[in-house]
């Protein structure tokens, strides 16, 4: 596949020489940061789409969101593309294809048709045999809040963004009287220019999901867009409409969706898909926000940092009986929450280097019972007696039919 390196842009190459000479007028003290300045890496459109076929196997090396249908996981390979893991037997699952889909993120499954993000278009493809997967439709620009990523359109007409340079730049910084601009039009060396960080099952981090002939998603940051898939090959946009502030997360329950965003949770009934009505909103302090529900209570975490902001770390347990009038329960304070789901009175959730598994029977008292070391666990889908577990270093599965003594059943490393 032929690629394209292009420059930065000359205004940020024009603005970096002006912070520096403005730097170096002043005669106070001087520190040094250092910062990642990225610039990506074409090929062109047509090349990347009939790439996009079922390649064999690749090796995991930043395992993203997580879904499952009949015996197959699918594992987002962030911004990369998408592992289909034939996981008949949990004890041994076995890699079976990779979809190379550049700035993907999300996975939707009706039948054997599989929707994913390509940056800013929505694909649908067949993957009957995952060998030989097949394009069937594209919807150009749907998620239009991702035509942009670092700067620069990672998605055109005729090009796609399938990878980032990277160079470091350490500049000298005056501290002055008139204060400091730190990482002024920079990208930060601390932070990954990605994005980092649904009818099968998806985790709790899900951005699109699926509910009968529609689909859900986040398009860009405040809204949400529709998508009708009764001919489930050929999708048609139905609608989008502004759904709530900093949306992250979509959680679909029965006839609602329960949408986590870095303010608070926002509720809406799709008894009429085609039109969602507003249930109402739960708010909190700013943080990464992902939501479950079983339809009595509504469990969101909380976690600080990262590009949400805010300093909360914890566990609020919401009743939603009424949920037009939702209440807050109990807060429970966690050491850095991502990911939860919930089966039976189980609840399952990620928090710092350890699943954590309470008993949720009465949701006012959580009761701690065990908890699974792992290395920065993501997200976990938790049914039938099974976990799988996404982490930084990757997959788990458990077998919790024994929840005094917990069993990993298999683990898929992550390329070093």
């Amino acid at each position: 596949m032929k690629k394209y390196s292009i420059q930065l842009p000359i205004q940020l190459l024009a603005i970096a020489a002006m912070v520096l000479l403005f730097a170096a007028c002043t005669k106070n003290n001087r520190k040094t940061q250092t910062y990642t300045i990225y610039s990506p890496v074409y090929a062109s459109k047509a090349q990347v789409l009939a790439s996009i076929n079922g390649s064999a196997s690749e090796a995991i090396e930043h395992a993203g969101k997580l879904y499952i249908k009949d015996n197959f996981i699918y594992l987002n390979e962030v911004n990369k593309g998408i592992h289909i893991i034939d996981n008949s037997n949990p004890s041994l699952p076995v890699q079976i294809a990779f979809l190379s889909i550049p700035g993907n993120l999300d996975i939707a499954i009706k039948n054997n048709i599989l929707y994913a993000d390509m940056y800013d278009d929505l694909l649908a493809l067949d993957i009957t045999d995952p060998h030989h997967a097949k394009i069937t439709s594209t919807l150009k620009g749907f998620f239009n809040g991702r035509m942009y990523v670092n700067g620069f359109f990672a998605n055109t007409e005729d090009k796609v963004a399938i990878d980032w340079n990277e160079k470091d730049t350490t500049v000298f910084i005056e501290e002055n009287v008139y204060g400091e601009c730190n990482g002024c039009m920079f990208a930060d060396g601390a932070t990954n220019p990605m994005v980092k960080s649904t009818s099968g099952v998806a985790g709790s981090m899900a951005g699109m999901v699926l509910m009968n002939d529609y689909l859900y998603a986040i398009t860009e940051m405040h809204s949400l867009g529709i998508v009708d898939i009764s001919n489930a090959a050929y999708p048609k946009l139905d609608s989008a409409f502004f759904a709530g502030y900093d949306l992250q997360t979509i959680y679909p329950f029965e006839d609602k969706l329960f949408l986590g965003s870095a303010i608070g949770m926002f509720m809406y009934d799709v008894s009429n898909p085609q039109q969602p009505t507003s249930l109402g909103e739960f708010s909190h302090g700013r943080a990464c926000d992902p939501v479950i529900t079983d339809g009595d209570y509504a469990y969101v975490t909380l976690h600080a940092g990262e590009s949400c902001g805010g300093d909360q770390n914890e566990l609020n347990v919401i009743n939603v009986q009424d949920i037009q009038h939702s209440t807050l329960v109990k807060t429970y304070p966690l050491t850095k929450p991502t990911g939860l789901s919930k089966d039976d009175n189980l609840l399952f959730i990620c928090d710092g280097d350890k699943v954590k598994v309470f008993n949720a029977s009465n949701p006012a008292a959580l009761v701690l019972i065990n908890e699974i070391n792992s290395k920065d666990p993501y997200d976990v889908i938790a049914m039938n007696n099974k976990a799988m577990v996404v982490a930084a270093d990757g997959l788990y599965q458990y077998d919790y039919s024994n929840i005094n003594s917990i069993r990993q059943l298999s683990f898929m490393a992550i390329k070093k």
